[in-house]
């Protein structure tokens, strides 16, 4: 076994997990719809945390042509994801009790503020970790543009109280994520 198999099953180990309590969480929601009040804001951070943890899975794939991997090389892709997981477990709730109701917009005002704060931690280690890999200045700028546009988003939807904000925000992160998750995904073809 390869280091970098080791690493990538430890990050698909962890995206796995992710990626069960994101569609575990939302059967819950489809299950209990008549008990559900709908919001398209927290849908949207839902979608995007969904796009971002496959295509987060996908561009580590990128990696596996390195051959001397350090401790900082395995630790900061276990960080990443773990970090990615905690977003995802947080921009899902749990299933309403017997005979409660979920108002997802009363849930985005009350745990937003915590997923929107992973999201941008997530998104400025991305940042960081691409400066580490990056030539030069432009090659950095060149591979963090989504990461970037992430970590503004973040921060504007984080020190916003104004809806209509919050809502352009999430719109912004969930056009991107298709993109990011789609060129990342071709990577996985070469």
């Amino acid at each position: 076994m390869t280091s970098f198999e080791f690493v990538f099953g430890m990050i698909s180990v962890i995206t796995s997990l992710a990626l069960t309590r994101l569609m575990s969480g939302l059967v819950g929601l489809y299950r209990h719809a008549d008990r559900i009040r709908f919001s398209w804001r927290h849908g949207c951070w839902t979608a995007m945390a969904l796009m971002l943890l496959l295509g987060n899975w996908a561009a580590f794939w990128g990696m596996r042509g390195i051959q001397s991997w350090s401790a900082l090389d395995v630790l900061t892709p276990l960080v990443f994801v773990g970090m990615l997981y905690a977003f995802c477990d947080l921009v899902m709730p749990d299933e309403p009790k017997d005979g409660e109701r979920l108002d997802l917009r009363d849930y985005h005002a009350r745990q937003g503020r915590r997923y929107k704060t992973l999201q941008l931690a997530f998104s400025v280690l991305a940042v960081l970790v691409i400066a580490r890999r990056s030539d030069s200045v432009g090659d950095w700028l060149a591979n963090s543009g989504f990461a970037l546009v992430a970590a503004a988003c973040s921060l504007i939807a984080l020190r916003t109280h104004r809806a209509w904000l919050d809502t352009a925000v999430a719109v912004v992160l969930v056009a991107m994520a298709p993109v990011f998750l789609w060129m990342h995904l071709q990577g996985l073809s070469g």
